[in-house]
């Protein structure tokens, strides 16, 4: 599991963005945290977890790329939608991988 270095993060994660990062990078269970990663299927654009589910060793162990944290899955919609519609805005296109690796600087 990697994390995006310009991490997009919702209101009500902001106040906590430490704490749920860090519970998430040690592997412990937390409630109301939603993250948003680069799709897993080349047809999508975005993947919406609740973070418990990186507890599991496929993910945990996976390159998936971390974008967004949230405190609730209504706010990790909105910050996804607000994530598409900057490389909208950027590029004028929706290719959102290639964007956000691009913005990374470690690929």
């Amino acid at each position: 599991m990697r994390w995006y270095r310009k991490l997009y993060i919702g209101e009500t994660a902001r106040k906590d963005r430490y704490r749920i990062v860090g519970k998430v990078k040690h592997r412990r269970p937390q409630r109301d945290a939603y993250l948003i990663t680069l799709a897993t299927n080349e047809k999508n654009l975005l993947d919406i977890y609740p973070a418990n589910t990186m507890l599991w060793h496929y993910f945990y162990k996976s390159s998936i790329l971390i974008v967004g944290i949230a405190g609730s899955h209504e706010e990790a919609v909105e910050l996804a939608c607000q994530i598409v519609t900057q490389v909208y805005q950027d590029t004028g296109s929706f290719n959102v991988r290639s964007y956000i690796e691009e913005h990374d600087g470690k690929n």
